[in-house]
């Protein structure tokens, strides 16, 4: 919280002199002064430094979340003053009927969770909510298309990371793929369990479009993950990375290493002797160590955590955005489409 009241005050005091009528140094400010997504905040010795040459993925992401928040109040707040002289800035208020609110409640399958009663309240609300928002938002679109409104805002930079797939397993065959999609999971994180099923879905879907490859990240927390991690290259060894990256997913709470001895006999991996040396050897510690090192540079803090970005085969390496969470399959696809359409 601290760090982004800080953040906050770095922004709004580049960005919004007038506020104060003075900069940081006293002086009068420039009337003309416009917002600037990258502005001076700083001058070593001679140079100046902006925010693009501090900027990391936590920045960043409190940024881009500053912005989004920005950008909504300023919009009430136009249409707000706006309002005062011109009626048609004004919030009509909108009516539910209870027809929709029953349609809303069959197509959605509340009925599974408690009665439409119980539902009532809730689906008008959010509806109410829904409609208003639609309705500010084509009142904010005439006020700007009309000149009313000038909206100097302008988003963070892009911040791109370069990530290396090092000893990672390259999971599927894209020869000519010119889009990696890079994880970074952890055997005990149920986030992590949750995504498997899009991204499966997702390797279907870019079959020979795009490289999918998996790091490790075993979070502190989760005693056994590091275990885990360490089974599933002693599987990889003997080509059964797959099953056994199934089988941990689908057993989170059985990743003793007698569970990870029982998943090879299970997954018939062919040299059983040399695959429960390699577990009680650790064989693989400073592979997973190494992950955790490299994906930690790039900004990934939890888990699952994706690179999706340009692919360079040649080097091994991928060069794009930062993903966090186990989010809806359309989030991943409005990436790799945007990295599929670039040009070469």
């Amino acid at each position: 919280m601290k760090l982004k009241f800080f953040l906050l005050l770095i922004w709004l005091s580049c960005f919004f002199p007038l506020v104060w009528g003075q900069d940081s140094n006293g002086n009068q400010t420039n009337a003309d002064s416009i917002y600037n997504s990258n502005p001076i905040i700083a001058v070593i010795d001679g140079e100046e430094v902006r925010i693009d040459d501090v900027m990391n993925k936590k920045i960043n992401d409190l940024l881009g979340e500053l912005y989004g928040t920005l950008e909504q109040e300023l919009a009430e707040y136009a249409l707000e003053k706006l309002a005062k002289t011109n009626q048609d800035f004004k919030t009509v208020p909108v009516e539910i009927s209870d027809k929709e609110i029953e349609e809303f409640y069959q197509k959605n399958q509340l009925q599974k969770r408690g009665s439409l009663e119980e539902y009532r309240s809730q689906i008008k609300q959010y509806m109410t909510d829904q409609r208003i928002a639609i309705q500010r938002a084509h009142q904010y679109a005439k006020a700007a298309q009309a000149g009313m409104i000038k909206n100097y805002l302008a988003p963070p930079s892009e911040f791109l990371v370069t990530a290396y797939i090092g000893t990672g397993m390259i999971r599927t065959e894209a020869k000519n793929a010119r889009v990696m999609f890079l994880e970074y999971s952890d055997f005990q994180c149920p986030y992590c369990s949750k995504a498997q099923g899009t991204i499966t879905n997702l390797m279907k879907k870019y079959k020979g479009q795009v490289a999918f490859s998996y790091r490790h990240f075993p979070l502190s927390f989760h005693k056994e993950a590091d275990d885990a991690a360490n089974a599933v290259e002693c599987a990889r060894e003997q080509g059964k990375f797959e099953e056994m990256h199934k089988i941990l997913y689908a057993n989170q709470r059985k990743q003793f290493p007698d569970d990870l001895k029982a998943y090879g006999k299970q997954i018939k991996i062919k040299d059983l002797k040399k695959f429960n040396q390699c577990i009680d050897q650790d064989k693989y510690r400073e592979l997973v160590q190494n992950d955790i090192r490299e994906g930690t540079e790039i900004g990934i803090s939890g888990t699952p955590g994706f690179v999706i970005g340009t692919y360079d085969a040649k080097n091994k390496k991928v060069t794009g955005e930062v993903l966090s969470g186990a989010r809806p399959q359309a989030n991943f696809e409005q990436l790799i489409q945007k990295y599929l359409n670039k040009k070469s």
